[in-house]
């Protein structure tokens, strides 16, 4: 006799009571570890129910969205309502829960344990997480080279009496990028899965919008004092992402809702990024649009902007000179402009920037080919104000890593650990020219504008030490494989996913047949 399931309500009872006790009992010791059990209970849930992309998404919003606390956020004056949950994520468990063997943050549990909660259910041929589109082997074989390279700087710097302590945070972030790039692709089907991970950066990027509004027009306010940025130097590249989806998604399909939303975004998101003040920000969304201008094919918007463009170009050079001497605010555009030919020296003096780039090519020459190796400082030929009282640290860290790549590295330790960079942009650019699909097509200019958005970050802004820009060149990376398998931009001809090649029609009973003389014959071509 059919009798219904009944809801196990004692089980339930029971689960909240203990997650109660142990939450108040937790509270008593720590308000972190009040938050314990729920995160355990939280946990087993994930692993024995929830398919690996949504945690993924909430991990890759929490990364971008809460206060980054190794730059100081809100130039240090400031700590936003996800301080918080900023320190739980990047500041070292050691430092919160006082045990010293923890010497990593919980984003680098995150990312290992998601990563292994995905190959494990890979292995036990779960169905929980559908498979994933499978990535092209030499994506996977020079991002696997990027790690092998850093391994080799770090064995290279400490066999030459470098500093292992030091040396571990030199290269830390950039050596947890395969193990993100593997998380991302078990966390995505295909393409199809682009559009949700679009969304939750852009979500990111409006939060930290929000955050550095209200402190540049409150908190900054009320203090009386001038800051240098409002949230974190890398936020620029989480900005760029959105302001590049607003336009590209335009360009590739033009239609009045995409034209709405794109200027919502707009508008919400430069304000943030105005307030943050980085002029890498400008930099890289020019370059990113100037770079899908020329890949971009020769659509009616295309010839549109080439045809008029003359015709505004004297107004913009008058424009230009009438304002390079000029402080009014409505030039404020050129003397961004100004600001990256002269220097913050001025015309004719060197800044900190040119002083220190100038240091690492001194340091670079040295040993050209392999680099001093990691866990030592850069050179100072030309003596660079002291900053050892904000940064002890600072000579291991230049702000122009593109240059440390090739100070600590040499030339082969940067073609190691960048030749991914080139491979996704080449497989990408396949891939755009090989979709008629405007969401994929728009999704590749967008990687490209991520790589080149990254680039600058790098030798700009310490990018290559950042969660934030790994994560995002992380999920470029992963994108780009999956776009470059599903759009035939690299075949991939013995996964299973693509399976074996049709076979010919059974004809009906009863019918009359004719072998094909032209065939060859099985015999000489066996399976």
């Amino acid at each position: 006799m059919y009798a219904p399931d009944r809801p196990p309500y004692l089980r339930y009872g029971a689960l909240l009571a203990f997650l109660v006790l142990a939450t108040v009992g937790g509270a008593v010791i720590h308000p972190v570890v009040a938050l314990a059990p729920v995160l355990c209970v939280g946990v087993v849930w994930v692993i024995l129910k929830v398919p690996v992309k949504y945690p993924v998404l909430v991990v890759t919003w929490l990364v971008l969205a809460v206060d980054y606390v190794p730059e100081r956020p809100q130039s240090g004056l400031w700590p936003s309502p996800l301080h918080p949950l900023g320190e739980l994520m990047f500041a070292q468990l050691s430092y919160i829960t006082k045990i010293g063997a923890l010497r990593f943050p919980l984003v680098d549990v995150l990312i290992l344990g998601l990563m292994g909660l995905a190959m494990y259910r890979r292995v036990t041929k779960s169905t929980i997480d559908p498979e994933p589109l499978p990535m092209p082997r030499p994506l996977i074989a020079v991002v696997a080279l990027s790690l092998v390279a850093i391994l080799w700087m770090e064995v290279r710097g400490i066999a030459r009496g470098g500093d292992i302590k030091n040396s571990l945070w030199q290269w830390h972030q950039a050596a947890m990028m395969p193990f993100i790039v593997a998380m991302y692709h078990y966390a995505m089907r295909g393409p199809e899965d682009w559009p949700a991970f679009a969304k939750t950066i852009i979500l990111a990027g409006l939060t930290k919008s929000a955050v550095s509004t209200y402190f540049a027009m409150v908190v900054v306010h009320e203090l009386g004092v001038e800051v240098e940025y409002t949230t974190s130097h890398s936020d620029s590249m989480t900005f760029v992402f959105a302001l590049l989806v607003a336009t590209l998604r335009f360009v590739e399909k033009p239609k009045s809702a995409h034209m709405l939303r794109g200027l919502a975004i707009i508008a919400f998101i430069g304000i943030g990024m105005i307030f943050n003040d980085r002029r890498l920000a400008y930099v890289s969304f020019a370059g990113c649009l100037l770079a899908a201008f020329l890949i971009n094919p020769w659509t009616p918007l295309k010839r549109f902007v080439v045809r008029t463009l003359p015709f505004f170009a004297p107004f913009i050079i008058v424009y230009i000179a009438a304002g390079w001497n000029s402080g009014s605010s409505v030039f404020a555009p050129v003397q961004t402009i100004r600001s990256l030919i002269d220097g913050q020296g001025g015309e004719g003096n060197l800044d900190y920037r040119d002083i220190e780039n100038l240091d690492m090519i001194a340091t670079w020459a040295q040993f050209p080919i392999l680099g001093t190796g990691y866990g030592h400082e850069f050179l100072e030929p030309i003596p660079l104000p002291d900053i050892a009282f904000v940064f002890p640290q600072y000579r291991f860290h230049p702000h122009n890593s593109l240059l440390g790549l090739f100070a600590f590295g040499g030339l082969l330790g940067y073609t190691g650990v960048w030749m991914y960079l080139a491979v996704t942009i080449y497989l990408v650019v396949r891939a755009y020219h090989r979709t008629n699909v405007s969401e994929y097509r728009a999704a590749a200019l967008i990687i490209v504008g991520l790589v080149a958005t990254y680039i600058n970050q790098v030798f700009g802004d310490m990018g290559i030490i950042s969660y934030i820009c790994t994560f995002q060149i992380s999920l470029a990376v992963a994108m780009t494989g999956k776009l470059a398998v599903h759009t035939g931009a690299w075949p991939m001809p013995h996964s299973r996913l693509l399976g074996p090649a049709p076979a010919a029609p059974v004809p009906p009973p009863g019918a009359i047949t004719y072998p094909n003389e032209d065939a060859p014959s099985s015999a000489a071509n066996p399976r």
